[in-house]
């Protein structure tokens, strides 16, 4: 059996559906038998049409499942997006000199880097800083009392000479400040002792 004698047999079949099948109801027909229950669809002289026509049974389904009708509360959703708007924008805060800076870090950002623990003198103090800042502040202390305090713009200070006592535990630390006096950032003690 050849391709061409499957098509010719293919075509005779089609042809023969189509003869069984009849013409297609009217569009009347079919939204009237759409609503009929199953029991008296079966009575009609349209079902046996129904059954085999590919055509009818999809129209039949368009009609079974219609889109569904638009909500009346559309404006809801407009209504919602408005108000959370609204929140949102009431718990930005919109001042232009907020109490806290945005950009300080508090913590051991800058590194005391000496003296540091058992020295033989203290000529100077040196730190490193990751940030620019207009100048530095240092503050030695013995316990909690302060010993001496200085301010410097570059990264390094020295202190007077014979401030501190051989065997005394101090600790320094270090303060970047901004134009406006603000403490930008601070580093974490740093303990030394003259030997």
């Amino acid at each position: 059996m050849t391709d061409e004698d499957l098509a010719t047999g293919a075509r005779t079949a089609l042809g023969a559906l189509k003869g069984q099948r009849g013409a297609c109801p009217l569009a009347e027909t079919l939204v009237e038998y759409e609503t009929l229950a199953p029991d008296a669809r079966a009575r009609r002289p349209e079902h046996a049409h129904i059954q085999v026509c590919s055509r009818c049974q999809l129209l039949l389904l368009h009609m079974a499942d219609p889109k569904p009708a638009p909500s009346r509360l559309g404006w809801l959703l407009p209504l919602a997006a408005v108000a959370v708007l609204a929140v949102g924008i009431s718990l930005v805060d919109w001042r232009s000199d907020p109490a806290t800076p945005a950009d300080t870090v508090r913590g051991s950002e800058i590194q005391a880097v000496a003296p540091a623990g058992t020295v033989t003198a203290v000529t100077e103090f040196s730190w490193q800083s990751p940030i620019q800042s207009d100048r530095y502040r240092v503050t030695v202390r013995h316990g909690p009392d302060q010993v001496w305090q200085s301010e410097a713009a570059a990264t390094r200070v020295a202190p007077p000479q014979n401030l501190f006592e051989r065997g005394v535990e101090y600790s320094w630390q270090v303060e970047a400040i901004d134009r406006e006096g603000d403490v930008r950032m601070v580093s974490p003690p740093q303990p030394f002792v003259i030997r």
